[in-house]
């Protein structure tokens, strides 16, 4: 649909090795877009970059303390940034129409539950290529993991990592912790690259594929370099409107 206005803006969150800049506020009857780009490599680390991607849940307010409804967001490197408010919070009887940034000059972008990132490795040896449940277990900085099931595919195998959640994200349908994997190996001197995680059926474990097919005779070694976890920390980020 057309936009009533549109704010330019020049204005930078940073992140470890990455960044976010939002240049543009569209703004519709009752609705608004918050466009930018993502630029270097962002991590689920950075709070503004878990949230797009919905790891972490972002609240919007403006200076006069409303809420604003944030219906959906999107974030990829060399890709747009966007986050679409459709309303306010709570949402009242009758719908909003109009300018919802009339008079507004700041808004407030809240991160809930920041991910802390854990290192690893956590290393799950002597795996066999054959599709079935597994009980391979790993320890790394005082945490305990495990492999729940393993499926040989013509082109790779996927690997059954993490019971899902009640929380699903738009993407894979994950909730934290978000997970980095390395190449995994095998006993003959191969290398399988990740591919990305996929869920398979209506199984109830999230999995990591691997790329190619390993020899059915292969013991694999599977190594989780860290992993990202909830914690109760807030982080907030300020967009000025002129």
């Amino acid at each position: 649909m057309p936009s009533t206005r549109a704010v330019q803006l020049d204005q930078r969150w940073p992140g470890e090795n990455g960044s976010v800049c939002f240049y543009e506020v569209r703004i519709f009857d009752g609705s608004f877009l918050i466009l930018g780009h993502a630029a270097g490599q962002p991590s689920v680390g950075d709070p503004w970059h878990a949230a797009l991607l919905g790891f972490s849940r972002m609240r919007i307010f403006d200076e006069a303390s409303r809420e604003y409804a944030l219906s959906s967001t999107a974030d990829r490197p060399g890709h747009g940034t966007v986050m679409y408010v459709d309303g306010l919070l709570p949402p009242p009887r009758q719908p909003l129409k109009g300018d919802l940034l009339t008079g507004i000059h700041q808004l407030t972008c809240q991160v809930d539950n920041l991910l802390e990132k854990v290192d690893g490795p956590w290393t799950f040896d002597n795996i066999p290529v054959r599709s079935g449940p597994l009980s391979a277990t790993a320890t790394a900085a005082g945490r305990d993991l495990r492999l729940f099931d393993f499926v040989v595919k013509p082109d790779g195998f996927s690997v059954g990592f993490m019971e899902l959640g009640s929380y699903f994200p738009p993407f894979v349908g994950i909730r934290s912790p978000y997970n980095e994997f390395a190449p995994a190996r095998d006993d003959k001197g191969n290398t399988y690259a990740v591919v990305a995680p996929e869920r398979i059926g209506g199984s109830a474990v999230l999995y990591m594929k691997f790329s190619p097919a390993p020899p059915s005779d292969a013991k694999l070694t599977i190594t989780l370099n860290r992993i990202f976890v909830s914690t109760d920390r807030t982080w907030r980020g300020s967009l000025y409107l002129p």
